[in-house]
């Protein structure tokens, strides 16, 4: 049977790499794009719901799987509080709709370090969620740990950029648990991501960089 998929940062760097193999794959019936403004593209499979606020676009529909790219930096978002906007509160309160629809799998993209002790906020923040979103009791909860993220990006993050430089430099010494932090190429996420939403492991499972590697295969 075809799947419908809710896709929610379809026009992020991950995001925009899934929507394309979503369309494409032959399991996939219906993808349903959760957007702020319209996609400037149509196909057959695609389906729109578009709101500024995101929340507010959810409709009392069943899907198959829920995939999240949401993600922004505190330097993008201008304050503490607009990163939480970003990064927490929409996130679980799609994690919320999805639970009230019944979908039964859930892909989010966390981030390596993610920690709801951590004293750095970037990292106990992604740990909240991480919290929060295991205590829902989905049939299957996919949560992705990628480190420095590679691709073409919309905008410029100079730190992310001379992390990734760095990264790229040692990742062949990066070895054991240090292997988690080699950069992530995009496109291999976003295969990993839509393997996890297609195919669910039941349970909660965290996926780092050689988890991510072999799901994207």
């Amino acid at each position: 049977m075809s799947k419908t998929i809710l896709l929610a940062g379809a026009t992020g760097l991950v995001g925009g790499a899934v929507l394309p193999l979503l369309l494409a794959d032959a399991h996939v019936g219906k993808v349903v794009a959760l957007v702020r403004r319209p996609l400037a593209m149509e196909h057959l499979k695609l389906e729109q719901w578009v709101d500024e606020d995101l929340l507010d676009a959810l409709r009392p529909v069943a899907v198959d799987a829920v995939i999240c790219c949401l993600g922004t930096t505190i330097k993008a978002a201008g304050s503490q509080a607009a990163f939480i906007a970003v990064d927490k509160v929409l996130p679980l309160g799609i994690a919320r709709w999805a639970k009230a629809q019944g979908v039964p799998a859930f892909c989010i993209i966390s981030a390596m370090g993610a920690d709801a002790g951590s004293r750095i906020f970037y990292s106990r923040v992604k740990g909240e969620v991480e919290q929060e979103l295991a205590g829902m009791g989905f049939g299957s909860l996919a949560l992705f740990q990628p480190s420095v993220l590679t691709g073409p990006r919309k905008e410029r993050r100079a730190g992310e950029g001379i992390g990734s430089a760095v990264l790229k430099l040692l990742g062949p010494l990066l070895a054991g648990t240090w292997a988690n932090y080699r950069v992530m190429p995009h496109d291999r996420l976003a295969k990993a991501l839509v393997a996890c939403a297609l195919v669910p492991a039941e349970g909660i499972h965290r996926y780092r960089y050689r988890d991510i590697l072999c799901l994207a295969r």
